[in-house]
């Protein structure tokens, strides 16, 4: 079963347009199916950056004293309205417990 690009919403087998939105599935669209496996994301799915401060700072979560933070892509996967809110932005992680310190939507994602 195919994914709606634009809702996220599942387009049942043969239809050629998505249910909800009415948005036409590209032809030969790679669908990525997790429903086999045990959930999990692969490792190569999970890229991430990491970004060196130029001081140490205190994680707000955790406690631990910070030199590198992670930065992670953010994409909208799911709207059952016209929002007019950006597609995507990025969060940015402590790399000892995954709290997330600051996240920023933005229009260039």
């Amino acid at each position: 079963m195919a994914t709606c690009s634009l809702c996220a919403n599942e387009i049942p087998q043969g239809l050629r347009r998505c249910p909800l939105c009415q948005t036409e599935a590209p032809a030969g669209e790679i669908v990525y199916d997790l429903s086999g496996t045990d959930g999990e994301i692969p490792p190569n799915w999970q890229s991430t950056a990491l970004y060196s401060l130029e001081r140490a700072a205190r994680c707000p979560h955790c406690r631990e004293p910070l030199r590198t933070v992670r930065v992670l892509r953010m994409t909208r996967t799911q709207v059952a309205f016209t929002s007019t809110l950006p597609r995507g932005g990025r969060a940015i992680a402590c790399p000892q417990c995954e709290g997330i310190l600051s996240i920023e939507l933005s229009t260039f994602a």
